[in-house]
């Protein structure tokens, strides 16, 4: 029978050092379309955006020509004279940009379906800075409880 070579462990081997990985929390900025057809804008997510004045912060909103099906919102900073631009609006303890007629013609069903969104800053060329909302999770919305907790 042939001899076989066989390595035996010590308890030394069988130490493992520990390591405590300290986890830094990291802030992604994210917004919703609300039920009644408005991209709501989180405090945190407008502090990101660099939004100081509430009261007069505009945006130019829009979507990639070249994708097919939604992917996403290109948000532009803009200042008040731009006819374009859509305002930053008061609504609750948020601020909102109203959109419903947009989100009409994209085809979503924001009225059944939740769409919830990551914002990250962009360079885009002959535009200069501005941000992307990027769709990632949606799913059917569940219907509220009738507690008089209506937007």
């Amino acid at each position: 029978m042939k001899k076989k070579e066989i390595k035996f462990f010590t308890q030394e081997d069988n130490f493992v050092e520990k390591t405590r990985v300290v986890k830094e929390e990291v802030f992604v900025p994210e917004a919703h379309i609300t039920s009644n057809g408005k991209l709501s804008l989180p405090l945190p997510t407008l502090e990101f955006l660099g939004v100081e004045s509430t009261l007069t912060a505009r945006f130019k909103v829009g979507v990639d020509q070249n994708k097919k099906g939604f992917v996403g919102l290109y948000l532009i900073p803009s200042d008040e004279s731009d006819p374009t631009a859509f305002e930053l609006v008061k609504i609750g303890r948020g601020f909102s940009l109203l959109l419903k007629g947009i989100f009409i013609k994209l085809g979503l069903a924001y009225r059944t379906t939740e769409f919830h969104f990551t914002i990250k800053k962009i360079d885009l060329d002959g535009i200069g800075t501005g941000f992307f909302a990027k769709l990632v999770d949606e799913k059917p919305r569940t219907k509220k409880s009738d507690d008089g907790d209506e937007d």
